[in-house]
């Protein structure tokens, strides 16, 4: 079955994917033979994933561990670099707020107005703070 997508990569915010079109092996038509026919190409260099998911849709992924490895390595990457980012913004305003004279804020506060990210790591400090309040 083919599936063509215009999707979203949801790990990356307003990043839109290319059109591309997959062939979707049913999961109940999913072999070990399939599995180990896909070794067998990997190892000579063959790349092409093998997608699988129900109705038509994709929803798994095999591909060469080089692939997977390449990935993480994009994501952490990606992840560093919007952590720098975040933390110069941090440092950014508050350097401002101390040259401006404007009333204090607290650091969750900060946090929450640098937006999602922000607000991502003010969650898991306020989570971490409760967890240390129930023990």
């Amino acid at each position: 079955m083919t599936h063509n997508s215009n999707a979203r990569d949801n790990g990356t915010p307003d990043t839109a994917l290319p059109k591309f079109s997959v062939n979707v092996v049913p999961t109940d038509q999913l072999r070990c033979e399939d599995l180990a026919t896909m070794l067998k190409l990997y190892r000579r260099g063959e790349i092409t994933p093998l997608i699988f998911g129900d109705d038509s849709k994709p929803e798994a992924a095999i591909i060469p561990f080089a692939a997977f490895v390449r990935l993480m390595k994009h994501d952490h990457a990606a992840h560093v670099h919007a952590e720098t980012a975040f933390q110069a913004e941090v440092s950014r305003r508050i350097q401002e707020s101390g040259a401006s004279g404007e009333a204090s804020m607290t650091i969750d506060e900060l946090a929450e107005s640098l937006g999602p990210l922000g607000q991502q790591w003010a969650d898991v400090q306020r989570a971490a703070q409760q967890e240390k309040r129930d023990e």
